[in-house]
Formats: C-alpha cells, structure tokens, sequence
C-alpha cells in the first residue's frame, strides 16, 4: 500500500537520490528523455540534506521505498548550486497577480519524479496534493521551472494544477524553461 510522506530519515534522502540517478537526462537515451521525460539538476548527499532540512521532500512510499517525490527546495538552501541561479534571478525580477513575487513567500518545487513502474497511475496528481497540504499554511505557491525538451513534465504539472507564468532562457542548460506556478490559494 502507498503511503504520503515527508523525507525525515538519510535513508529516505538515499532512496530518494537513488531515485534521481536513475532519471537524469545524461543516463537517458533520447528515447527515455523523449517519451518518459528527465531530471536535470543532479545533488550529492551533502546538497541534498541541507536542502531538505530547510524543508522536508514530499515522498511516496511503496513497500518501504520511495517510488515517487517532489522536493521542496527552499533558495537559501541551495547556495552552491550554480544549475539554479538563472531561475532564481528570473523569479526575483517577475511580477504575479500585479505584484513582485519578492512580495510573496513561496517554494520552489525542486523536482519531480516518479519510478517508471508507477508512471501513469495519476500519482504526480496525488503526490502534488499532498504537498500542497503540507505547504499551504507556509506558502503562497509553489513553483518550479520545466525545460521546453520535457513536455511530458509539463503536461503533468498542468494536470496538477500548475501554470506556465514566464519562459527564460537559461544559461546554464542553454535552453529554454517554462515557470509555471500551482497557487495554493486556488481550490
């Protein structure tokens, strides 16, 4: 049985990590990255402890594994992470709802990823109403940035309640992203 979880232990923080090796785009052929999206953003044990200290990852748990998370990834956790600096400038400089997004408190959605044996079972539906459950009483919204390449990440993200608000070019992937944002306040 599936169960709904914050990311407490170093064990679910591996699982996790595990998780993400085996999705990012550069362990991928094109076929994978095309039909089953990718990861990009790659952390070593150390990134992703500070990061999820700062606030824990929203998980899905299947026989005592992580088959699914999201990472709630605060900017001041991830200092030396050079692939998030152009979205973090981007947001700074964007206005949402006729106001500066320096005037609301958010969080970043870090990633997304589900196993590829539980693809298609509306789980990136569930998991983000978890985390909206978890994240509300702190934030106004998430939001997070999706590569023009990954259409299939953005077309999941939009089924959960996301919307694309900008799109930026970013020099470290030298690439085109979407931001998109699920507002909490919305029902």
């Amino acid at each position: 049985m599936m169960k709904f979880e914050r990311a407490l232990t170093d064990r679910r923080l591996n699982q996790i990590l595990d998780l993400q090796k085996r999705n990012l785009k550069k362990y991928l052929s094109d076929s994978e990255r095309k039909s089953q999206g990718f990861l990009t953003a790659e952390h070593t044990f150390e990134q992703f402890k500070k990061i999820n200290d700062a606030e824990p990852c929203v998980v899905i748990v299947d026989k005592g594994i992580v088959v699914a998370y999201t990472i709630a990834m605060l900017e001041s956790a991830t200092t030396d992470m050079p692939v998030f600096d152009d979205l973090f400038s981007t947001v700074a400089s964007l206005t949402y709802k006729n106001l500066p997004m320096t005037s609301y408190k958010y969080i970043f959605v870090g990633q997304l990823c589900i196993d590829k044996n539980y693809r298609g079972q509306g789980l990136a539906e569930k998991l983000y109403v978890f985390y909206k459950e978890e994240l509300k009483a702190k934030y106004d919204f998430a939001l997070t940035d999706i590569s023009e390449h990954n259409p299939r990440s953005l077309k999941a993200h939009q089924k959960s309640g996301f919307e694309v608000i900008h799109t930026f070019f970013d020099s470290f992937t030298e690439s085109n992203w979407n931001i998109v944002v699920m507002d909490f306040g919305d029902q």
